[in-house]
């Protein structure tokens, strides 16, 4: 991992970074594939990590003519995801709450996802880290989907803090490609996920047990570290 100094704040991607529920993402898309009798056979579903539900719901026009209803799709598919994300909470990537609850205690500290506010809401509430939260930014915060750079321009902006102190925890390539985008160092999150391209994460974990118990110590800006 490259040696990073200057940190001032964390932001973490939601799906597949914190909570393990990419599988839920493509379960949803299976469903809508099956009820419409469309066969999902040599489709890449990782295709559809790390995106909006518009960006989702916009590939799968382009890929499947009888699903052109727009918005239909996408209230069918992020309905049924958070749904079924409270009825059953997806799993969640081992050691993700401790590792938030350490960058809390350091850094403003924050999710920027292309979930819904209510699966960042249920996701908070059930794991208790919403005074740990700095604030969120979900996707009725912003039209460009990853891997635009958009969501993580907005929190550096709502946090006033340059984009090159905000360090980004993100699982997909089109999460990573936003936050280098946006001008922010990422490490990659590989649980379940394909290694990303070299050029854009500044490190590459598993998941956060592989993380340093001073790692959070270790990053912050001189005057921060003074102040602990």
């Amino acid at each position: 991992m490259k040696k990073l100094v200057s940190i001032r704040a964390v932001l973490f991607d939601l799906d597949g970074t914190l909570m393990d529920s990419e599988s839920l993402t493509e379960r949803v898309i299976l469903d809508l594939l099956n009820e419409h009798a469309l066969s999902a056979s040599n489709l890449d579903l990782r295709q559809f990590h790390g995106i909006s539900w518009q960006s989702i719901a916009l590939k799968l026009s382009d890929l499947f003519t009888p699903l052109d209803d727009f918005e239909n799709t996408i209230k069918v598919l992020s309905t049924r995801f958070s749904e079924l994300s409270q009825h059953a909470p997806p799993p969640l990537v081992p050691a993700a709450r401790e590792t938030f609850l350490a960058a809390s205690k350091h850094f403003p500290t924050s999710i920027v996802t292309g979930s819904n506010t209510d699966v960042v809401e249920n996701f908070l509430r059930n794991t208790e880290l919403e005074s740990a939260c700095s604030f969120f930014i979900s996707s009725e915060d912003y039209t460009e989907s990853k891997p635009h750079p958009s969501c993580y321009q907005l929190a550096a902006e709502r946090i006033n803090i340059p984009p090159a102190q905000c360090l980004v925890f993100e699982d997909s390539t089109p999460g990573l490609q936003a936050a280098r985008a946006a001008g922010m160092p990422a490490i990659a999150v590989l649980h379940n996920a394909p290694l990303p391209p070299a050029d854009l994460a500044v490190g590459l974990i598993t998941d956060y047990t592989e993380l340093p118990n001073t790692f959070f110590d270790q990053i912050g800006h001189p005057s921060l570290r003074e102040e602990l």
